[in-house]
């Protein structure tokens, strides 16, 4: 049967559609900023000359120049005379409650009252000493807070994909500004720094900052360095980055002794550092982001946001009163140019942050006024070429900014009191606020044509493809596909890439990617569009002749209007709960059309099942009260009741299943030994780590191993081959899961073990031809894939970005000291994420295999199973669709960032695990079936 591998390769070619139109969807949607290449530079005070006597030039003293600076509100920025060396601490992922500390509190958290360094320091120095809430903008991942921290701009979200794989930074910044001085800056710690910013550095100790099980080498590194450097004064700006806090986060969140013991660490530290800080130096210790609960970062709940800053100057502080208080809250962006004031440095080009008086040494309302003009004259000079480089800010609105700005600068030789420069300084601060309120409002520059161009492919390739899945007869389909139409379409889009490639080499387009991507799909847009005219006497013939059972036009509304609504932000927090719902009501439709107590009785256990899974699904900040099954699950400490649910879930999986697939079950019995010794061994204070994660790697081997032998062709078929595809991504979902939720990956299982022995019930007569049209149709494509994703909620995921948890990748041990140690991570984590719509997806094909299937032959079959692939696919497309025009809908909305964004990303990343899974069924079901035999 040749048309059985051209199934394959239109499964093959679908998926490319598919994915290269999302893909071109994100380019358009998740643009970065437009970045500037322009550099702050300053004059020096020196260089200003006044006339003392008419006509007679001389040089000024240091109040007559800045006097005279101030006059001429077009002067160049002016470097000030004065500058100290700056100690820069960044604790990682330091929140600002772990800083706070209350004497009278009797049972204190871990994270609670373990800096009391900071208390004693700020009630014995006062003048000496701030603590401020230190916000950060979302993205909260390392990479973009580093870098808004040295520019002093506003990450991106889509800048969020390059957190482990830094890219060096070309836009003006705090180090390059100290460098082009002919100053020297000293790195200590992540190796962050060193990628973002490689040869600037005097001296560096750059560790490798990604093994996030690692909570003391990169720490014991910077402290075995710290106190040396303090002693030296060869270095203008000394920064150490320490990541046991956060790494301590991640593998165990911050309720837990091991971050007891860092923050007691830190405190130490802070000690020591204070004790020998240089008299010239101010030592300014931040946070670059908070944590959840459960240790994790990256979304811009208030927990991520809310970081911690501390300062230090034993020459005493400015600024007295409410600007002065503890806990006041300061942008991130603040702290480029405050640390530039600091060292005599201009503010960097892209800066959009305001001068913190509070956190420089005490200083003439002269030198004030200076800093605060320079401050605005650099902001003034980015908004003038923004505008000029971008239209995202209206003409009229960025005139009306720049207006202000040079107001102010102007405003600024009139002040002579302390009461005219506290509200001048009040004036500034407001204006820089709404300043970067305005840019936060319209950052993202949209590409609307790229946008326009991916969601027409994606309708196209839907549309089309949908009307071939449901309106060419199942015995029809065998005959379209052993024609030569699946490779007249391949060899077409081979023309047009290799036309494209021309165009590129000739100049004719620069943008080789995207052409690729449109022509391609229009090409196929083309083809399917032919093939459903050829064949739209049948299509019609079928559609007219069919009557639909009312539970099959209930599952595609529910399938849509679950689709449609995902423009609701409303409705994706509470997603989880509304596709259980909508999937039991399917099944119970299902049940009711059959009407034996047999399906009434498979579906009262699958409504059991789903409340079962209702204590994993978790919550997430918007919808406050929420249902968990514990504080420690994303830990990576399960507890002794989950540990032994998990064990026998395992136990229960395997042993029943080892009755089911023959010899095959001999791999899978051991693989699930393993697992489970895997959490027993590594279970608990007194488990052993590295046995664990040994056990671990040894039940992946046999996995490996068994998904090779499927290869090895079953004489009986196909079935037997899926059912043990089915069970290794079972134990797959298992060992990244985690003992805490590896029970929500067996209901999963059981949920649709259930729902397959129903769908063996959907006969009305023994013909055939009723088996063929019920088993292939798109009520069950649409309920498997309803009960995929709903799973996804079911073990405990949500489509946010704090959410993502980092413990599966380190289960086995750190994959990234080996060669493929990125492309392990990045695999582990998506079947982390969605390893139930592929392991749904590797079982679609039994849908129409499962039980007695009629008198169905071997091509029947087959095209019952790419029907059923196909359908399956195009669902998880349509949900790709809806959230892409939702995004596209709401590019402006409160939301956007928080909400659509990241159910847009998942809902890629679920469409591209459940292609691949159906690939796998559709593959496994073409190798195993045999031309000769039924099934």
């Amino acid at each position: 049967m040749k048309e059985k591998w051209n199934f394959i390769l239109y499964l093959i070619w679908f998926s490319y559609l598919i994915m290269s139109a999302t893909l071109m969807f994100g380019h358009g949607f998740l643009l970065s900023r437009k970045t500037l290449s322009d550099v702050s530079e300053c004059v020096g005070q020196d260089l200003i000359q006044c006339d003392k006597k008419s006509g007679a030039s001389t040089v000024c003293s240091e109040s007559e120049r800045i006097e005279r600076i101030l006059n001429n509100p077009g002067s160049p920025l002016i470097c000030p005379l004065v500058s100290r060396r700056v100690v820069l601490i960044l604790v990682d992922a330091l929140r600002y409650d772990f800083t706070e500390y209350n004497p009278n509190l009797e049972n204190p958290l871990h994270y609670q009252n373990r800096l009391p360094v900071i208390y004693k320091t700020l009630k014995k120095w006062p003048e000496k000493t701030r603590i401020f809430r230190f916000m950060a903008d979302p993205p909260t991942t390392t990479f973009q807070r580093v870098k808004a921290l040295v520019t002093g701009s506003l990450p991106t979200f889509v800048d969020a994909s390059s957190n482990f794989a830094a890219m060096e930074l070309h836009e003006d910044n705090i180090i390059d500004q100290v460098t082009k001085s002919g100053g020297h800056a000293v790195l200590l710690g992540d190796d962050t720094w060193a990628r973002l910013l490689p040869q600037r550095w005097l001296r560096s100790h750059a560790l490798y900052s990604f093994h996030t099980w690692d909570l003391d080498t990169v720490d014991t590194e910077v402290d075995s360095k710290i106190y040396d450097e303090l002693k030296k004064n060869d270095w203008n700006i000394l920064l150490a980055h320490y990541l046991g806090v956060d790494h301590a986060g991640h593998r165990y969140g911050p309720n837990h002794a091991e971050m007891a013991r860092k923050l007691n660490e830190t405190n130490s530290r802070l000690e020591k550092i204070i004790d020998v800080l240089p008299s010239d130096a101010i030592m300014y210790v931040i946070g670059d982001h908070g944590m959840t609960e459960t240790g994790d970062h990256g979304g811009e709940t208030k927990a991520e946001r809310t970081a911690a800053m501390f300062a230090y100057y034993k020459g005493g502080l400015a600024g007295d009163g409410e600007e002065t208080a503890p806990g006041r809250e300061i942008q991130q962006t603040d702290l480029a140019p405050t640390v530039c004031a600091a060292l005599a440095l201009p503010p960097p080009a892209p800066s959009l942050g305001n001068v913190l008086l509070p956190l420089l040494p005490h200083m003439k309302p002269s030198n004030t006024l200076l800093h605060l003009t320079n401050n605005l004259k650099q902001v003034t000079q980015y908004l003038v070429r923004y505008g000029e480089e971008s239209q995202q800010v209206s003409l009229d609105r960025l005139a009306e900014l720049i207006n202000s700005t040079r107001d102010q600068i102007e405003k600024a030789s009139n002040i002579v009191s302390e009461e005219d420069l506290k509200t001048y300084v009040a004036d500034v601060r407001t204006l820089m606020d709404n300043i970067r309120a305005i840019f936060r409002e319209v950052w993202v520059e949209f590409d609307s044509l790229a946008m326009l161009r991916a969601l027409l492919l994606l309708l196209l390739a839907i549309f089309f493809n949908w009307i071939i899945a449901d309106g060419i007869s199942i015995d029809r389909i065998p005959h379209v596909f052993s024609s030569s139409f699946v490779p007249t379409g391949l060899i077409s889009m081979a023309i047009c890439i290799s036309l494209c490639y021309m165009g590129h080499y000739w100049q004719l387009f620069t943008d080789l990617e995207s052409a690729i991507i449109l022509t391609t799909g229009l090409i196929s847009g083309a083809v399917t569009g032919a093939l459903v005219i050829l064949h739209w006497d049948g299509i019609s013939q079928k559609w007219y002749e069919n009557r639909t059972p009312f539970y099959e036009r209930f599952a595609r509304t529910v399938l849509f209007g679950s689709s449609a609504v995902l423009a609701s932000n409303s409705y994706i927090i509470e997603e989880g709960a509304v596709l259980s719902y909508l999937s039991l009501s399917v099944i119970g439709l299902i049940a009711w059309n059959i009407g034996s107590l047999k399906a009434l009785a498979l579906w009262a256990g699958c409504g059991l099942v789903f409340a079962l899974t209702r204590p994993y699904r978790g919550c997430r900040e918007e919808q406050g009260d929420c249902w968990t099954a514990g504080d420690n699950l994303n830990s990576g400490q399960a507890s002794r009741a989950a540990l032994v649910i998990a064990l026998g879930s395992v136990a229960a999986v395997v042993a029943v299943a080892r009755r089911q697939v023959s010899w095959r079950g001999y791999g899978i019995v051991i693989a699930g030994i393993f697992t489970c010794a895997h959490w027993a061994v590594g279970w608990g204070s007194l488990g052993s780590p590295n046995r664990s994660r040994l056990l671990a790697r040894v039940a992946w081997l046999f996995i490996a191993a068994m998904f090779g032998l499927l290869l090895k062709k079953d004489r009986n078929g196909p079935v037997t081959p899926l059912i043990v595809c089915g069970l290794l991504f079972y134990l797959a979902n298992c060992l990244v899961l985690g003992a805490s939720y590896a029970p929500t990956a067996a209901l999963a299982l059981i949920s649709g073990f259930l729902i397959l022995n129903m769908v063996s019930l959907m006969k009305n007569d023994g013909s055939s031809k009723s088996s063929l049209s019920s088993r292939s149709s798109s009520t069950l494509a649409c309920l498997w894939a309803l009960v995929a994703s709903y799973n996804f909620y079911g073990s405990g995921h949500h489509p946010t970005l704090s959410h993502i948890s980092w413990t599966p990748v380190f289960h086995a041990g750190d994959p990234n000291y080996s060669a493929f140690g990125p492309v392990v991570s990045f695999i582990l984590l998506i079947l982390n994420l969605f390893g139930m719509p592929m392991m749904f997806g590797a079982t679609v094909p039994l849908l129409a295999l499962w039980g007695k299937n009629g008198a169905m032959g071997p091509r029947s079959q087959l095209a019952s199973v790419f029907s059923l692939c196909l359908k399956y696919s195009l669902c998880f497309a349509i949900r790709v669709l809806a959230c892409a025009l939702s995004a596209t809908i709401h590019c402006r909305h409160l939301m956007i960032w928080g909400v659509f964004t990241p159910k847009l990303i998942f809902e890629y990343g679920a469409c591209g695990a459940a292609l691949f899974g159906s690939l796998i069924g559709a593959a496994l079901t073409a190798w195993h079936l045999s031309p000769n035999k039924s099934s």
